[in-house]
């Protein structure tokens, strides 16, 4: 199943749980998706969604780190629960032993 239809599955599974926060990061991430398409005046694919993912966690991350310096903990907390939204879509990384496994 490709990632954009998982979104899109995923997105109608929050509407019915009206999980807000979970529905809102879900919705920003098929806008960024979207955008992307438009500036590129292609579909896109899986890799492509994932490197928009992985920005996004980024930026949240980056934001974390702002909110927490300026003392804005309750701004630092949403963002850290939308990074953990948006990483439950992006392939795990392998672990040492399956690297090592990989290797030899």
């Amino acid at each position: 199943m490709s990632l954009l239809i998982q979104l899109k599955d995923e997105m109608k599974i929050a509407m019915r749980a009206k999980d807000k926060l979970r529905l809102g990061v879900i919705r920003m991430a098929l806008s960024a998706i979207k955008q992307a398409e438009i500036d590129h005046g292609t579909e896109t694919t899986d890799e492509s969604i994932i490197a928009i993912l992985t920005k996004m966690v980024k930026q949240r991350k980056d934001s974390i780190k702002m909110f927490t310096d300026g003392g804005r903990d309750e701004l630092a907390a949403k963002e850290a629960a939308e990074v953990v939204e948006l990483e439950g879509f992006l392939p795990q990384p392998l672990s040492e032993d399956e690297i090592a496994t990989l290797i030899s």
